[in-house]
């Protein structure tokens, strides 16, 4: 990534505070953005929120603006350089979880699917999905029909659907044959 690709607006309000601020944010933020091309710029503030004749309180703000989400991290403390390396370590932390979480793909899909599948009985999906359906209502219907329901009013996969469909017919048969 090229240095015009990437950009840094900082707000210092705070006079005493070095060059070193400014060297060590735009390295971290540099390396953080490097062979990634998700991260376009960030803007980092710093401010005295406190200040007494006994401490001073510091706050570090940055975001990062970041494809598909921005990160925002802000950080308090009595020395600028430590606060700021604090948010630094934060904003890292949460930059690496959110690519890790991206990469994994739709890892809800599969959950839901292994669900459906695995932890329930055909009676469970019926009782889940079915609720408020009467048997003979059921049998009515065709595969297709149920399963486009479940997915449109549960929000099922298509092959969470097709199965629990399945369930539930054998399930409204077993019902109606036991009530006649």
């Amino acid at each position: 990534m090229g240095s015009s690709d990437f950009y840094i607006d900082y707000n210092i309000e705070v006079s005493d505070v070095g060059d070193e601020f400014q060297r060590e944010t735009e390295q971290q933020l540099r390396e953080l953005a490097s062979s990634h091309s998700d991260i376009i710029g960030a803007a980092v503030a710093l401010e005295k929120t406190a200040d007494t004749q006994t401490y001073d309180v510091y706050r570090v703000r940055i975001i990062v603006y970041k494809r598909p989400q921005d990160i925002a991290v802000a950080k308090q403390g009595a020395d600028p350089m430590a606060t700021l390396r604090e948010a630094l370590d934060a904003l890292e932390e949460q930059v690496r979880a959110t690519r890790e979480k991206l990469s994994q793909g739709d890892t809800h899909r599969d959950s839901q699917i292994e669900t459906v599948y695995y932890d329930l009985s055909a009676d469970e999906i019926y009782a889940t999905y079915a609720k408020g359906w009467q048997p003979e209502d059921v049998l009515r219907m065709d595969h297709t029909e149920i399963a486009s329901r479940l997915m449109v009013e549960q929000g099922l996969t298509q092959d969470a659907a097709d199965f629990a469909a399945d369930q539930i017919l054998l399930v409204a048969e077993r019902i109606n044959d036991q009530e006649q």
